[in-house]
């Protein structure tokens, strides 16, 4: 039997780029990532073979063990029966290097279905850190505080009365590439806002920046432009999530954010959606 399985995309809402460990190099940051209820889908169809195989409908994202779906396989299979293998297609609807968490929240949705067909209790938070730092928020979702490399979690309460519109340009931006252009040293150090304390005063969308935008921007200007017609459309805050490419759009009237995508259809591929709370 075929199992079909969502894995949802996440934007952040401000991000803080604190510093770097000087233990490994790694940045510290802070921000709000918050659940969308637009995603991939994943179907897994379980066998006796002990082969696990993937396929997509993009053929432009590695079918091979680089393929987080496939590394999450690789990290829970120890605890698995040695003669259980699975067919896994995806069918990505999440874009790679968009900012929205699309390879993590898959390699999540996968842990999260094996978890029920192992011998013994894998150290779920654990093998989902070791394939990336917001993994682990994928096991749970809804909407979170995030501080470390992003895989210290709060789950935090906030209004979610509000309509996401996401323009996703034709190109994506290497993280990699975003974090050096930042040029920030194992000494640089920025003071932590403390999110949580700050939403219990209620909350506001001009508190929150993203770090990446003073860099992203001049190097991708058609990034400025879209948030700037986010804007002019009737956003009540505009952002880019992650390190992008994908900028988003907060909307508090269906209309608006309905009425802006024949606007910005020029800009890349548009998607309305909904943030989600914990279910």
């Amino acid at each position: 039997m075929k199992t079909s399985l969502k894995a949802y995309a996440k934007i952040n809402i401000g991000l803080r780029i604190l510093g770097r460990r000087p233990s490994d190099g790694y940045h510290v940051l802070e921000t709000i990532f918050q659940e969308l209820d637009f995603s991939d889908k994943i179907y897994v169809k379980v066998n006796r073979s002990g082969h696990f195989t993937l396929d997509s409908n993009r053929k432009d994202i590695p079918l091979n063990e680089s393929n987080l779906i496939l590394k999450a396989v690789k990290a829970i299979k120890p605890w698995l029966p040695e003669d259980l293998g699975a067919d896994i297609f995806v069918d990505k609807q999440i874009p790679p290097g968009a900012g929205l968490g699309g390879g993590s929240s898959d390699a999540a949705a996968i842990l999260k279905f094996f978890r029920p067909l192992c011998h013994n209790k894998p150290p779920l938070e654990s093998l989902a850190l070791s394939l990336g730092a917001d993994v682990p928020f994928f096991l749970t979702g809804g909407t979170s505080y995030a501080t470390g490399i992003g895989e210290e979690l709060k789950s935090i309460s906030i209004p979610l009365d509000w309509i996401v519109v996401l323009v996703m340009p034709p190109f994506s931006i290497s993280t990699k590439q975003a974090y050096m252009d930042l040029r920030i040293s194992l000494t640089d150090t920025v003071k932590k806002t403390n999110i949580p304390s700050f939403l219990r005063r209620g909350f506001d969308w001009r508190f929150f920046e993203n770090d990446f935008e003073r860099v992203i921007i001049p190097a991708y200007p058609q990034i400025g432009v879209i948030k700037s017609a986010l804007l002019e459309a009737g956003a009540e805050f505009s952002a880019l999530s992650g390190s992008g490419s994908t900028v988003y759009g907060i909307f508090c009237s269906d209309d608006k954010a309905r009425s802006c995508i024949t606007r910005l259809q020029d800009y890349g591929h548009i998607v309305l959606c909904q943030p989600r709370g914990l279910t």
